[in-house]
């Protein structure tokens, strides 16, 4: 079976309103929907998942293996934390977070800026072209507007250099023709630009407000929709005015803390992955990572009522090509991939390349990423 990703607005609504007046008619919360929203119920009461999800409530993210050198931040040799990218017809263009003058994550809220790489391939290895955002800008979510142009949307304001932030080594020369790029006044948590090119200048206005760690989706009809904390905002301008849809809890998920959302839509409704974290997991030391807690799945119908299904859709478990398998000492700020048919490809993740943590902190894998090398890591999905 085929399954159709365009929008029906006229289902879509429907739908909403006969949930929207079945949740006020009573204060009742329904059952979740189905195979976690991510497949359809069979005569039997089976699950016929739709790839690359799996699992007998279609729970689970099913992978291919990854081949090394990958991603951002394996070759060269650099600290990241995360991106996405974005497809022009003949190459990938990815927005990153990368630390600069060689330090680690710990320095993440002074050193972090957005890089611009480009590859043939989608898994890389990413070439660095240019800066898109200067320092201090992190967490990257780029996105396409219905008007062809593009945003990039994130923390910080961009308004310091480009390898600003605190010296961790000697200053790379190879920087120093950046210092004169781009204005360090005016900033704004959303950037915009006719190119993937760039350059990339400040939404003015931007009325999104505060918003940490943002995940915007654009829906096929054009409407930006928003994710901040724990509400579902859209728009149908990326300047604004925004709308508040909803507030909704994590209740039912892999117990743990939530943050990092990636928000996207389908024909059956709207999801959002997480990066989940448990501190001081695995006593009595905690620095066993092959079995930590990092992620979760919710789903929602019409973007009002929310579920999540308790089991993890993916672990600190990535497959190689070679046959090996390797653990990631934590594995965070998830964002998916879609192709021009709308079909999910790729994860996107931030991860830490330590594989347990002896002598890590006390919190356990979560907070090894300050003091080891982190990249990022595309993974292709079994679809």
């Amino acid at each position: 079976k085929e399954f159709s990703f365009k929008s029906n607005m006229a289902k879509l609504v429907a739908v909403v309103l006969v949930a929207s007046l079945l949740a006020l008619g009573n204060g009742v919360r329904a059952d979740p929907p189905p195979c976690s929203l991510n497949g359809d119920k069979q005569s039997d009461g089976s699950c016929k998942c739709q790839k690359p999800w799996t699992g007998p409530n279609c729970e689970t993210i099913s992978f291919k293996p990854v081949t090394f050198p990958q991603g951002y931040g394996m070759s060269p040799n650099v600290t990241t934390w995360g991106g996405n990218a974005i497809f022009d017809g003949s190459q990938y263009h990815i927005y990153v977070s990368r630390m600069t003058n060689d330090c680690l994550l710990n320095s993440w809220g002074q050193n972090s800026r957005i890089d611009h790489g480009v590859s043939s391939s989608i898994t890389g290895p990413y070439v660095f072209k240019d800066v898109a955002v200067n320092t201090w800008a992190h967490n990257a979510a780029p996105i396409k507007l219905k008007d062809g142009s593009y945003a990039i949307v994130h923390i910080g304001d961009g308004t310091g250099p480009p390898n600003g932030g605190k010296n961790c080594t000697p200053t790379d020369s190879s920087f120093d023709s950046f210092q004169k790029m781009g204005s360090y006044a005016g900033g704004s948590t959303i950037h915009v630009s006719k190119s993937l090119d760039g350059p990339w200048t400040p939404l003015v206005p931007n009325t999104l407000g505060g918003c940490n760690n943002p995940a915007p989706w654009v829906h096929p009809n054009g409407t930006i929709f928003i994710v901040c904390g724990g509400s579902l905002k859209k728009t149908e301008n990326i300047a604004g005015p925004w709308t508040t849809v909803s507030s909704f809890s994590h209740s039912g998920g892999p117990p743990g803390n939530y943050e990092d959302p990636f928000l996207y839509t389908d024909s059956r409704g709207f999801h959002l992955l997480y990066h989940v974290y448990n501190t001081h997991e695995n006593p009595p030391h905690g620095h066993e990572c092959f079995n930590s807690t990092v992620s979760a799945h919710a789903f929602s119908v019409d973007g009002y009522t929310w579920y999540s299904n308790p089991k993890q859709p993916y672990t600190t478990q990535v497959e190689l090509t070679t046959g090996q398998t390797v653990t990631v000492a934590t594995r965070e700020r998830p964002k998916l991939y879609f192709d021009d048919n709308g079909q999910m490809t790729h994860l996107f993740n931030g991860v830490c390349s330590a594989a347990n943590c002896p002598n890590g902190p006390a919190t356990g894998c979560v907070d090894c990423k300050y003091a080891n090398w982190d990249y990022t890591l595309i993974q292709p999905l079994d679809v």
